[in-house]
């Protein structure tokens, strides 16, 4: 996977719940390491977010796009 997956994978962990206010700095930099570092991000997201993870890759990376 490429480096947007890895933030497109952290972005979507910082909306969740309260967004970035209510993420503490240590776990903003823990996700942001695991998913820059990995060769598939989207295992750290859980079901709802691996979709909304999907749609968003769809809908900018279309293929031929």
């Amino acid at each position: 996977m490429s480096d947007m997956d890895g933030l497109v994978a952290f972005c979507i962990l910082m909306e969740n719940n309260d967004g970035i206010l209510g993420k503490a700095p240590s776990y903003i930099q823990e996700k942001y390491e695991f998913c820059m570092r990995t060769s598939d991000p989207t295992q750290i997201l859980d079901y709802k977010n691996k979709a909304k993870f999907d749609k968003y890759m769809e809908l900018w990376f279309r293929d031929g796009d």
